[in-house]
């Protein structure tokens, strides 16, 4: 217990001593998070902060080499823990600095975070078998692929996660707290090492980084977070192939595991590409419905502690008494979907008629109404389509025209000339679209904008 707390706070103290430099670095060399539509910050922000993060959570473990004792041991000899966290840790943060500073693209970051994925499994951080109620199943060259898919699939699940002040912080010291308990419990020391030293490497952070935020992780800090999230729970599964131990780390990240879920399915239903950005994960609904950023953080941080209290018991108890925890947790997360709206939109996708679908509604739309010169555009708009209003955004987030209702959920953005773009809000919920949709909502988009002789100041 005395090595743990000794990572934890030399982590938390070597956060908190250099953000303040990290923070002065960041404005000076311009280093600074723009705002932008989907930024909720405005004002000049560095996002260098993930620097901090990476080597605060590095440092006792490096310390450890220099000290010889029954963790060292575990983390050095062999060696392959030691890779996993510590060379792994620095390549996840040196791909984040590079998104963070110059950008990187979408596929370019998937291509690294697999091969570092097939990395890990290599030294042996893997799953390689699943127990359940009928005996343990080995999944030979299944590994894998599954391996890989939940250490892109955690690394993504931050990075989203991270898009409002303190909120992956805080969300990430929660899961780090249930991994460490996991961790002892599986007699996994020096995962419960590693555990600590992020736990106070984020808490310090969190100092910095709660609204209103004097500094962002970025893709630095959120990718590094995911990545020792990811590895440390793959060594506990690996030690206890019980669905206890399976589970734990996904209740305890469920939060962003849902998050990344819900975006993914939302694209696919939308027929868009998985990789594009949008403003409809979980905080920014909340945002949407008039909360401030401080209420929205504390009401996740609310779930992010239940989650953490159900995967606490579930580590305690077995497997067949694990079944009512597991329920409970799927009961959780059905109320926050259908709060929230999704699970309107996933229905949407199956109960939409062909006759319905926007692609007839737009083609009549303009043989009927668009040759008509001049006309109503907003009256024929919104009694002839699925749409209750619009708006048109600046590159700056600035909303320069407005018209009708909106919908916090049910929306879509079509880039226009000029930087500029029209956001078309509908009717229940967004019909399937395909290529000859966007072809035709883009074309709406442009002669709205053109119709309205809009022309952006800069």
């Amino acid at each position: 217990m005395k090595t743990y707390l000794i990572s934890f706070l030399i982590s938390f103290i070597f956060v908190l001593s250099v953000t303040p430099f990290l923070i002065k670095a960041g404005i000076k060399y311009g280093l600074v998070d723009k705002v932008n539509r989907r930024k909720i910050h405005r004002g000049l922000i560095p996002r260098i902060g993930g620097i901090g993060i990476a080597a605060g959570t590095l440092l006792p473990i490096l310390l450890l080499f220099f000290y010889d004792n029954d963790v060292s041991q575990l983390l050095y000899k062999p060696p392959t823990n030691a890779y996993v966290i510590v060379f792994g840790g620095l390549m996840i943060s040196l791909l984040g600095f590079i998104d963070d500073t110059k950008g990187v693209r979408a596929k370019h970051k998937l291509f690294f975070q697999i091969v570092l994925s097939v990395f890990v499994w290599y030294n042996g951080f893997d799953i390689s078998a699943v127990s359940t109620p009928f005996g343990v199943v080995q999944l030979g060259i299944l590994g894998l692929p599954i391996t890989v898919l939940w250490i892109v699939g955690i690394i993504n699940a931050f990075n989203l996660i991270d898009g409002m002040d303190g909120l992956s912080s805080g969300v990430s010291f929660f899961a780090c707290i249930t991994i460490m308990t996991l961790s002892i419990f599986n007699g996994y020391i020096f995962v419960a090492v590693v555990s600590a030293s992020l736990a106070g490497a984020v808490v310090g952070f969190l100092i910095y980084n709660f609204n209103p935020a004097k500094i962002f992780m970025g893709d630095t800090g959120s990718m590094f977070i995911g990545y020792i999230l990811a590895v440390i729970s793959l060594k506990n599964q690996s030690k206890g192939l019980t669905i206890v131990s399976l589970l734990v780390p996904i209740i305890a990240m469920g939060l962003p595991i849902l998050d990344t879920i819900l975006a993914f399915l939302r694209r696919y239903l939308r027929k868009q590409s998985i990789f594009s950005a949008d403003s409809q994960h979980i905080h920014h609904i909340l945002l949407s419905r008039g909360w401030n950023q401080k209420k929205v953080v504390l009401v996740l941080y609310s779930i992010s502690i239940l989650f953490t209290i159900l995967a606490m018991l579930l580590i305690f108890q077995k497997d067949a008494q694990a079944f009512l925890i597991i329920s409970v947790f799927s009961i959780i997360v059905f109320v926050i979907m259908t709060k929230l709206g999704y699970a309107d939109i996933f229905y949407s996708r199956f109960k939409t008629r062909k006759e319905n679908r926007l692609e007839n509604q737009i083609e009549t739309f303009i043989v009927e109404n668009m040759s008509r010169a001049p006309f109503d555009f907003d009256n024929y708009l919104f009694s002839s389509l699925p749409i209750i209003g619009y708006d048109i955004y600046e590159s700056d987030g600035r909303i320069i025209y407005s018209r009708g209702e909106k919908d916090n959920i049910n929306y879509m953005d079509i880039d226009v000339e000029n930087d500029a773009t029209v956001r078309f809000f509908w009717k229940e919920t967004l019909p399937v679209i395909n290529t000859k949709e966007v072809a035709l909502v883009t074309l709406l988009a442009k002669s709205l904008a053109n119709y309205l002789k809009f022309t952006p100041k800069h």
